[in-house]
């Protein structure tokens, strides 16, 4: 199953900010889903960002 971050995890997970995240998201850089008025994250999208980007 793949494994759902909010934008707080995946921060912390970048160890980068919670507004350079929620930018990322805004720019297409990292795929997510709104649910209600808060991101979510895939985690193979975050796996995907780095492999592109490392």
């Amino acid at each position: 199953m793949n494994e759902i971050m909010t934008v707080r995890e995946a921060a912390k997970f970048l160890r980068t900010t919670c507004q350079q995240v929620r930018k990322m998201i805004q720019n297409e850089e990292l795929p997510a889903v709104k649910v209600g008025r808060e991101w979510r994250i895939p985690m193979e999208g975050i796996k995907l960002f780095l492999e592109n980007n490392l």
